[in-house]
């Protein structure tokens, strides 16, 4: 489903869009002459339902070159072996999880917590990847016209990654699990993520101009989204502990 100029939601598992598998997170595809790109790649289960949203949207899924990781929770790195093997797309993923990403069962980062309160299906195993690409923050890739930049923001896990897309005069966000509508954070109860690791990281996100924010779950948002930026780090000023999306 387009949603602005170059830019798709190809999956979301979300009450309000439910395009896709359940568990899957808000998965986009960015539109580009020179290889379109993804930004997560949901759980890894019906992963054809993604591609038939690809395709749907008049888009080819073998023109897909390079895969953008926001963070390796299972909703939104389970799907990575998927793209990679079928259609060789370059993953890119923060360093401080590739581990995790390549050889974890991710019990360590809460998988068996979510699937007993019932997030994922009782016999889901995470499908390891090998990434191509490990990010630290601070790298920038140009794709023609496209540029993309790499922000580490941990927090909600400790590779959380945000990345700052430049398009057609435009700034946008890709938030991942970091910050979502109204500047609400999204704490988890397992390891990996910590509020005094966001605290110290979220005055990253302070002063870009973001005008598109895109998160990996709720509402997207299309003009003015440097407010809800924002407002999650005016928040985190506080003694009182921030909103929580969850």
């Amino acid at each position: 489903m387009k949603i602005s100029d170059g830019i798709y939601i190809v999956g979301s598992g979300q009450a309000g869009f439910m395009i896709t598998n359940r568990s899957d997170c808000h998965v986009y595809l960015i539109e580009n002459p020179e290889g379109h790109i993804m930004i997560d790649a949901g759980v890894g289960l019906e992963q054809n339902r993604i591609v038939d949203t690809i395709r749907k949207d008049g888009l080819d899924p073998a023109g897909i070159r390079h895969l953008f990781l926001t963070h390796t929770h299972s909703d939104h790195a389970g799907g990575a072996a998927y793209f990679k093997e079928k259609y060789g797309v370059k993953v890119y993923a923060a360093r401080a999880e590739a581990e995790f990403l390549r050889s974890s069962d991710q019990m360590d980062l809460g998988l068996d917590i979510a699937i007993r309160d019932g997030i994922y299906p009782k016999d889901y195993r995470f499908p390891n990847c090998e990434p191509d690409v490990e990010l630290d923050g601070g790298e920038t890739f140009v794709f023609g016209k496209l540029h993309i930049e790499a922000i580490h923001t941990p927090g909600h896990s400790f590779g959380s990654m945000c990345y700052l897309v430049k398009m057609d005069g435009r700034t946008c966000l890709f938030s991942g699990d970091v910050v979502v509508h109204s500047g609400k954070l999204m704490f988890l109860n397992c390891y990996g993520s910590v509020m005094a690791d966001v605290r110290k990281s979220m005055p990253k996100l302070g002063g870009l101009g973001i005008e598109e924010l895109y998160p990996g779950h709720g509402c997207f948002v299309l003009a003015g989204g440097q407010e809800h930026i924002d407002m999650a780090i005016e928040n985190l000023r506080h003694l009182s502990p921030p909103a929580n999306a969850f």
